[in-house]
Formats: C-alpha cells, structure tokens, sequence
C-alpha cells in the first residue's frame, strides 16, 4: 500500500484517512482501541504512529529479525553487481538503522561485494553508498568487456588469477557508458 501512496504522492494524513478506511473486522476493533489509547496517552496520532502500531500488532519480532539476519548475511556471490544493488536496496527497509545511515550503508555494500570486486572499489574511494554502487557496475562492466575481447580473440574463457587483483592500486577508468546512474 506504501508503494501506492508514495506514486500518487498522498500527504500521510491522506495515507493515514485511507489506511484506516481499509481495516475490517478484527483491525477495525484493534485500531478503534488503539487510537483510543493514543488519544488518552498523547499520543500524536499520525501514519508513522499508525505504520508502528499496526506492524508491532500484526508482524511477528522473528518476521524482522529473520530479514535483519537475511540482511547481514547478503552477499553478491555470483550476482551481477545491478542484482545485488536491487536485493541490497529492497533489503534496507528492514534495517532502519542502515538505511539513515550513509556511510554505514555504503560500508555495508562494499563488505558484501565479491573480495576482488571490493578491493577496486574502494580503491576509488566512494563516499556514498550510489557512488560506490556506480562504482561497482562500472568496474565489473569494464571487467566482462576485457573477458569478452579475450575470449572472442583466443576462443578461450578469460579467468583472473586469484589474488592477482591484491596489488591493484588504482580503480578502472571504464569508457563513458549511456546506462542510467544508480538512485537509491
């Protein structure tokens, strides 16, 4: 329903109006209860009061802790960089604490990269987690081309040397690309 919301640009107290309207049954009881608390409490009644309430009311503790582990475990193993950007972003909805945080959700994304990936990465130096995804695309883009030249040349696969890359010092210039910059 945020999706939604956030499309058509609902100011929350239009969200909140809305949200409310869609409750049935049992929600319509524990909301009328809730907001009654609230309003004895002080309790300013808003749709983040209301997004909380309800999520503390209908989502289990465990639904959370189970993607905050999903998220600490993310790695990009075999993905394409774009791929472990998308599953790193829809991810960051669970672990507040990273989303508001840039540099920590940028160190976050670099950890998970792959070791040789990585270490090109930071060569740049990215102060954003954008800039270090961009970063990441661009390498890895640079990367498959000189696989590509290389197989295309000699027929033959081309495989780096494991700890070839350890000595890098200097992040790849990648040729201007026309793909679109990563947005968080």
């Amino acid at each position: 329903m945020e999706e939604l919301f956030d499309a058509v640009e609902y100011s929350p107290e239009k969200r909140l109006k809305l949200a409310v309207l869609q409750l049935r049954e049992h929600a319509q009881r524990w909301w009328k209860g809730t907001s009654r608390v609230m309003r004895e409490t002080v309790v300013l009644i808003s749709w983040e009061s209301f997004c909380a309430a309800f999520r503390q009311e209908y989502t289990p503790e465990s639904f959370y802790n189970n993607r905050e582990r999903e998220f600490d475990n993310l790695k990009q193993g075999n993905l394409r960089v774009a791929e472990y950007a998308r599953k790193f972003s829809l991810q960051l909805s669970y672990v507040p604490y990273v989303a508001n945080q840039e540099r920590t959700k940028r160190n976050m994304f670099l950890r998970g990269l792959r070791p040789e990936l990585f270490r090109m990465v930071l060569a740049g130096s990215p102060a954003t987690y954008a800039e270090a995804v961009d970063r990441a695309v661009d390498i890895e883009e640079s990367l498959m081309e000189v696989q590509n030249q290389v197989q295309s040349t000699t027929g033959r696969s081309f495989q780096p040397v494991p700890g070839a890359m350890s000595s890098f010092q200097s992040p790849l210039v990648p040729q201007q690309s026309n793909r679109q910059r990563f947005k968080p």
